[in-house]
């Protein structure tokens, strides 16, 4: 900041100093005020009453001849459709032409270079500034100007002519005169302010004209001023003369891809750079480390362009090098080899398009290994390669959830990429010594090993209480995610710390859905090995369900049997009947399939005593269950009975023997409150409300067309219909189905139900209240008094709303049930009809939906859920 302000205070005096005749300003001093900034510029030029156009304007004013007029440049508009190449933003595909956007910027008069190091033989000439310091005897510092007649003023010593003489020149001279006559005293010499010159930059650049450069300044300092190329400008033929003769030529490629500055010469005052217009350009795209559009010189080379595009990538495919080059009767492709002489100096010509291919993706010389093992990846292959080479130790490369009884090797068996599937026993080809299993590789085999996480049935069967499944099934929770390599397309496995389990309820089972699963890992093969059935080939794939761990659609392998099947399905749980399993068989016969069915005996195949049939296309195994194993059905019992929790649960049990089991209901229990809920009935509830939420919004939009289309006035606003749409999609279902508990606990076998996997059932507490909901003043809950009514109670609540229907009053009891007042004896006051827990509902009038008859179901079903949930919680 202080540095800021000392240049202001400083150029303001020079401003001062030049007010008395502004239009003769040196250029070093104009240069200096428009370092300022522009609000700074303004301040100085009102206060001393100067124009500030004379100063940063046209440059109109009258100065001597060495000075340069400013020129009035507009700023550079880099969308200009002749400048483009100034500000080139490079888009998808679109090539940019090599080398223009490092020297586009806004043209400059005055380019400062004060920092450069003055070399020794730079030539002394007016303007230049020369810095002499005395000490010694005598101890003072002269900052001495370089005047028109070539000589500085020496305080002590006069007229000192040095203009002429190079630095080096200039202070030995100095030195020894000081010397001489000033006794006592050294001195050290150098330069302060360089002198601008003006020089001329022409041809095809962006700004033509003259400008004051600094004295040390070279080309490419003066083409910047000017503002770089034009697009039609030529980067390599640029020409400098001096006293009308050419003294160099500059090609800008030697500077910019070797960095060579040779040619870069320093100006001097009174120099004219051209740009010559642009020669021949080819282009070079593809694998390329610089893919531009490139000026040639004649005779230039494919392996020249190469070089200047700075190579070509690594996975470039150099023996066919593709050229498209203009002819008379169109465009002609070339290929050349640029891996050799002969390609590499095949001479180019205006307007060729080179490009670079890419290799191929595929790998050669590789085997890869897919699926649950610590390194996924590719493996260098050679002859005679096995199993057992790819893992040197079980336990460093294979996962701790690894299925060791079943792998496969999938292999191309022709130039269109068919495949066949090879089965294996990894855990027996790990063993070595020329095991069976440990097979013989072929080169881009690919190896995928499965994972075998307890999370399944098999582990559950092993359980009494569903509870415990699921704490034990958290535990089994896989740590991982996962990510692609882009060289070989194997997914990657990385340790993230706990996560959600990987495998997803689905009813009884529990599906393989895991990253190394086989439904994950065996996807792409069935599906390969679908596509590939065509023209008469069988598909090459079989089915395995029942009781296994993975039932699903396996690969056929060779030579597969009925073993090889469930050791691919992840062997027999134990609720499997080994003595009874059963083969299905599609037999193809001319213009029709015929499927055959046959039973076998599964313990002979698996202990070695039975026929181990070899398994054909389409083949269907079932393994099929055990008599009444339902070991793994579990229902839950909450609320006032004495040992509410899990229980395990038999074919036939009903709730009566739940609520035995329970210990029966405690002094607390509110039987007729019973809440009693079941999957499949949940699933059906939530559809339903799937349905009667569009079936609603299909009505409101009926309704909201009418109004628009009529002058009647309608009652009902949308906005209250929309939330009851909103509510339907928001609301879990809960699947109860109505019982009477206190009927089921009295021995009514009529009224009991038999219990299924996954039912719940909560006994509520007593509780002595009347709810009344609806189309009422003020929706309240009331103590139970069995002495009232119905009507009562509404009244209590305020009364009906000027829009409720007081003739389809009903009451939800806490069961679940709705009964009518008006057509059930159970509402006549001498039954005393009301009970405690139950629900008074005052529906809204059906007139006055305006047709919107789904509201009112809506709205109930609503009711019915909302009392549920209020018991429950």
């Amino acid at each position: 900041m202080r540095k800021l302000q000392a240049y202001f205070i400083a150029a303001s005096a020079v401003f001062f100093s030049l007010t008395s005749y502004a239009a003769n300003f040196s250029a070093a001093q104009i240069a200096q005020f428009k370092q300022l900034s522009p609000s700074q510029q303004q301040t100085l030029a009102k206060e001393y009453g100067v124009d500030l156009s004379t100063l940063v304007g046209d440059g109109s004013g009258s100065g001597s001849s060495d000075d340069v007029h400013p020129q009035t440049i507009t700023p550079r508009n880099v969308n200009s459709p002749s400048h483009k190449q100034s500000a080139q933003r490079k888009k998808p595909g679109q090539l940019i032409d090599f080398g223009y956007d490092l020297f586009a910027g806004q043209p400059s008069s005055y380019t400062p270079v004060d920092d450069l190091p003055v070399p020794n033989n730079y030539l002394i000439a007016p303007g230049d500034e020369i810095d002499i310091q005395l000490f010694g005897a005598k101890n003072v510092s002269y900052q001495l100007d370089v005047q028109r007649n070539g000589s500085i003023q020496f305080p002590e010593l006069g007229p000192i002519h040095v203009a002429g003489l190079t630095f080096r020149e200039l202070k030995n001279n100095l030195n020894n005169r000081i010397k001489k006559q000033i006794l006592g005293v050294d001195t050290a010499i150098s330069l302060g302010s360089l002198r601008t010159m003006q020089v001329y930059v022409s041809g095809d650049v962006y700004q033509p004209g003259a400008y004051n450069i600094p004295s040390l300044a070279t080309v490419t300092q003066a083409l910047i001023a000017a503002g770089g190329f034009r697009k039609t400008g030529s980067l390599r033929h640029i020409i400098v003369r001096r006293n009308h003769k050419i003294i160099d030529r500059l090609d800008l490629y030697n500077l910019l891809l070797k960095g060579e500055t040779k040619h870069d010469i320093r100006l001097q005052s009174g120099d004219t750079v051209f740009v010559e217009a642009k020669g021949p350009e080819v282009s070079i795209s593809g694998q390329i480390r610089r893919p531009a559009v490139y000026e040639i010189k004649a005779g230039e080379t494919l392996g020249e362009l190469i070089k200047s595009a700075g190579g070509s990538k690594a996975d470039a495919y150099l023996q066919q090098v593709e050229i498209k080059r203009f002819a008379e009767d169109g465009v002609h492709v070339l290929t050349a080899n640029a891996e050799n002489a002969q390609g590499l100096d095949l001479k180019l010509h205006p307007g060729d398009k080179v490009r670079l291919k890419k290799v191929s993706d595929q790998l050669q010389n590789a085997v890869i290994v897919r699926g649950a093992v610590t390194r996924q990846g590719a493996y260098e292959f050679h002859q005679g390669m096995r199993i057992s080479d790819l893992f040197t130790s079980g336990a460093d490369d294979l996962l701790e959830n690894t299925d060791q009884s079943y792998a496969l090797v999938v292999r191309e068996i022709d130039a269109q990429h068919h495949i066949k599937v090879l089965q294996f026993n990894l855990g027996d080809a790990l063993k070595g010594a020329q095991n069976p299993q440990d097979l013989t590789l072929d080169n881009r085999d690919q190896i995928f090993v499965f994972s075998n996480n307890l999370n399944t049935k098999a582990w559950r069967e092993t359980k009494a209480s569903a509870a415990s499944d699921k704490q034990n099934g958290s535990n089994q929770s896989n740590h991982q995610t996962h990510q692609i390599d882009p060289t070989t397309g194997v997914q990657l496995v990385k340790d993230n710390g706990p996560q959600a389990n990987l495998f997803t309820p689905n009813g009884d089972d529990q599906q393989d859905s895991g990253p190394f699963s086989r439904q994950v890992l065996l996807k792409p093969i069935i599906q390969r090995l679908r596509e590939q059935a065509v023209n008469g080939h069988a598909v090459q794939l079989y089915e395995i369900s029942g009781s296994v761990p993975y039932p699903g659609t396996y690969p056929l392998v060779e030579g597969a049997t009925a073993r090889d099947a469930i050791a691919a399905a992840g062997g027999l749980l134990e609720s499997a009947a080994k003595d009874q399993a059963e083969l299905t068989r599609a037999v193809v016969m001319p213009g029709k399939v015929s499927l055959n069915h046959a039973r076998f005996d599964l313990a002979k195949i698996m202990n070695g005593t039975g026929s181990n049939f070899a398994l054909q296309s389409k083949d269907s195994i079932d393994i099929q269950r055990k008599t009444n194993w339902t070991i793994d059905n579990t229902v839950q019992i909450q609320g006032e009975v004495r040992h509410p929790g899990t229980y395990t649960i038999g074919q036939g049990e009903t709730i009566a023997d739940l609520v035995a089991r329970a210990g029966g209901l405690t002094q607390y229990a509110y039987p007729q409150g019973a809440v009693f809920s079941r999957a499949v009935l949940r699933a059906q509830e939530q559809q339903h409300m799937k349905m009667l939420a569009a079936n609603l919004r299909q009505e409101i939009a009926s309704l909201a067309l009418r109004r628009q289309t009529t002058d009647a006035q309608y009652t009902t606003s949308p906005t209250e219909a929309l939330k009851v749409v909103n509510d339907l999609n928001s609301t879990s279902a809960i699947g109860r189905l109505v019982i009477n508990l206190p009927q089921i606990l009295r021995g009514r076998e009529d009224s009991d139900v038999m219990l299924e996997n996954g039912d719940k059932l909560y006994i509520p507490p007593r509780r002595n209240t009347i709810s009344v909901m609806g189309q009422v003043q003020m929706p309240s809950n009331f103590t139970f008094n069995p002495s009232k009514s119905v009507q009562q109670y509404i009244d209590m609540a305020g009364g009906e709303k000027k829009q409720a229907d007081d003739e389809r009053v009903y009451v939800i009891r806490a069961n679940g049930s709705v009964m009518l007042p008006n057509q059930s004896y159970w509402f006549m006051r001498s039954s005393h009809p009301l009970e405690s827990g139950d629900t008074i509902v005052v529906p809204i009038d059906t007139d006055y939906l305006d047709g919107l008859s789904t509201l009112s179901t809506a709205t109930r079903i609503l009711y019915q859920m909302g009392i549920a949930w209020k018991a429950v919680n």
